[in-house]
């Protein structure tokens, strides 16, 4: 008997509980007549208004928690270049490629170049006079003057 006393009371318990809960569902599902009855009209907005906020750096300088040791940053040094003086550019001198003395397969190549009306004998990276070979084959050369870089074609 007295199990089932246990039993009655709480499936009332449960029962009113479970209703509880239903009533509150079904009353937040159904609108409200006063709500209904405001005027779209009546309702105004304004946006907030943001301030700027200032520029802030974050300091690092605490202490490091697993050696107790005070951070230290290390800075870059900047590298300084040297300002290197322009010098104003020389047109390339009178070149004529005459041609290619040694066969195209042998390692020495020999060009003959002539210069300013003179001829001269040149290997690859050989400079005279400021004018530099950088390279060639039978048909064409390419020299370097001052920075400047041109190529030549030979001449019949």
């Amino acid at each position: 008997m007295k199990n089932k006393k246990n039993i009655y009371f709480l499936l009332t318990a449960v029962l009113l509980i479970w209703g509880l809960l239903g009533y509150r569902l079904f009353s937040a599902v159904q609108p409200n007549n006063a709500s209904a009855n405001l005027a779209v009209s009546d309702i105004s907005f304004e946006p907030n208004k943001f301030k700027e906020s200032k520029p802030f750096t974050i300091r690092a300088d605490y202490r490091d928690p697993f050696l107790g040791t005070i951070a230290t940053i290390k800075r870059k040094n900047k590298k300084r270049t040297k300002k290197r003086k322009v010098l104003p550019l020389q047109p390339f001198p009178q070149i004529i490629y005459k041609g290619l003395v040694s066969g195209q397969n042998n390692k020495q190549q020999v060009f003959i170049i002539s210069i300013d009306g003179k001829q001269h004998f040149f290997k690859k990276n050989q400079s005279f006079q400021g004018v530099q070979l950088r390279n060639g084959n039978i048909k064409s050369i390419t020299l370097k003057f001052q920075g400047q870089q041109q190529s030549f074609s030979i001449v019949n």
